[in-house]
């Protein structure tokens, strides 16, 4: 079993450096990088995240996944994956909320190694709360889907064809539906910093165009 293990391990790990390897390779071929023209590009991360919810005043932990695909130079789609692993210590707050976000992300500035940018990401969570019945006893509703809206800003650093740095923050907004005696805010502030990767996915023909600045 051991033995067996170890040759998955190892053809994982060579898989690995194969894709890093011909990710290089061919964005080193076509000098087509990230920094250079961002359509044609996939950008994704992984990483624990913070958070702290305004109503419970509470801080909470997430692992978090994030990929953005750029449609051109100044437009990508987005989608992220949110698991709460730690809501804090209220048997009468929120306990689980996990979510799935999907918009879109403008980028204001043209193609550099600095990427500031916006983003509006509606999604859905799947939260469940604590709360003290009639009798003072601690009771937990059911799993339930709801509503969220979400605004971000962030900022990549691009360091290399395969790397970057990324510093995000995200607002969202939200409530609880269900026969809870009191509402339930879900309102909160999320922060993302990490290392990031990329690759491009194909080669666009035709560049984006953006305004020349005004000679003097």
């Amino acid at each position: 079993m051991e033995k067996g293990t170890g040759i998955t391990r190892a053809v994982l790990t060579l898989m690995v450096l194969m894709f890093l390897f011909m990710a290089v390779d061919a964005q080193k071929k076509e000098k087509l990088r990230i920094w250079d023209v961002r359509k044609g590009s996939l950008r994704f991360q992984g990483n624990l995240a913070p958070g702290y919810l305004f109503k419970q005043k509470d801080v909470t932990a997430y692992v978090n996944g994030d990929v953005d695909y750029f449609v051109d130079d100044r437009t990508s789609v987005f989608g992220s994956l949110w698991a709460s692993f730690n809501m804090g210590n209220d048997p009468r707050g929120l306990l689980a909320n996990h979510a799935i976000f999907s918009g879109v992300n403008y980028h204001f500035l043209k193609p550099q190694r600095i990427d500031p940018y916006v983003g509006l990401t509606p999604g859905i969570g799947l939260v469940r709360a604590g709360y003290a019945d009639s009798l003072g006893n601690f009771q937990k509703t059911n799993f339930t889907p709801i509503p969220l809206i979400s605004a971000a800003i962030g900022f990549n650093y691009y360091v290399g064809f395969v790397f970057h740095f990324f510093v995000k923050a995200q607002f969202t907004a939200g409530q609880i539906f269900s026969s809870l005696p009191v509402e339930k805010r879900v309102d909160e502030l999320k922060v993302t910093v990490g290392l990031g990767y990329n690759f491009r996915v194909w080669w666009p023909k035709n560049r984006d165009k953006w305004k020349q600045k005004a000679s003097k």
